[in-house]
């Protein structure tokens, strides 16, 4: 699909270059679509619905998050992602769950999270989580 070769030669090949910007958000690995998504401590802890932006022309789905939802949990959102170039089908949409943790609080929000803490009390211990590894490498595409 190129110019004429010389002399009335055999055409040459065309060559397209295409650059892809990355989304703001939105990551892809193979036809799956990756999405890092911040939940607040109330909704991690009791649960919710929240909204997630998706590749669909609706532009967002719901998503229900289990009460106790921690850091790193990954939702696999089926058939959102991109469609398979050489198939039927497309990738899932993956949502890795971050629980961001406020910054900036009045001293009311402080001291309602200094009564609960009192009630949580403060025992730490070193996690036993048999699928830590597997989970970071979904959540890290590796």
């Amino acid at each position: 699909e190129g110019e004429a070769g010389v002399n009335g030669g055999p055409a040459g090949s065309l060559y397209v270059v295409l650059h892809v910007k990355p989304h703001a958000f939105f990551q892809r690995r193979d036809n799956d679509i990756l999405l890092n998504m911040n939940i607040n401590i109330v909704q991690a802890t009791l649960g919710a619905q929240i909204m997630v932006p998706t590749l669909d022309t609706d532009g967002e789905t719901k998503l229900n998050i289990p009460a106790g939802t921690q850091t790193g949990t990954v939702f696999h959102l089926k058939s959102r992602g991109v469609p398979k170039l050489r198939g039927t089908g497309r990738g899932d949409e993956i949502v890795i769950i971050n629980v961001a943790v406020p910054t900036k609080l009045d001293s009311k929000q402080k001291d309602l999270l200094r009564q609960l803490g009192e009630t949580l009390g403060t025992d730490v211990s070193p996690q036993n989580d048999k699928n830590f590894g597997e989970r970071l490498r979904d959540a890290l595409g590796l």
